[in-house]
């Protein structure tokens, strides 16, 4: 038993209008990766000491409120690619989260700016 992630890509299609993105993001456990992201993980679970991209700052405002069950239960947030882009990978960041960066340059390339929607159950 342990914490997962539950998430969605998503893209502005219009302001105020956001839709999902498919991606090859697995979401695979992390420790590291789920701290770096904001969660308050254990840090001894964790092995680190890694700076988050950002304190966590619950669902978008434009998430429809049937929706909320997709991010999982508890510790919501987001973040824009750019965000995710410009900030520092913990030390050993390990195969998760360099597949997350790659994913995120894709979609940011291929998309303009994207938003990393999610939550944690467990």
């Amino acid at each position: 038993m342990g914490i997962d992630i539950c998430w969605r890509f998503q893209r502005e299609e219009k302001p105020g209008k956001w839709i999902n993105l498919s991606s090859n993001y697995k979401g695979d456990r992390s420790y590291l990766h789920f701290a770096w992201l904001g969660f308050d993980v254990d840090r001894e679970r964790a092995s680190t000491s890694a700076v988050f991209i950002h304190a966590l700052r619950g669902l978008p405002d434009d998430i429809p409120s049937e929706d909320d069950d997709l991010f999982g239960e508890h510790s919501y947030s987001w973040l824009t690619s750019e965000e995710i882009l410009s900030a520092i990978p913990p030390d050993n960041a390990g195969e998760v989260i360099q597949e997350f960066v790659e994913e995120v340059k894709r979609l940011h390339v291929e998309n303009g700016s994207v938003r990393f929607v999610f939550g944690f159950e467990g």
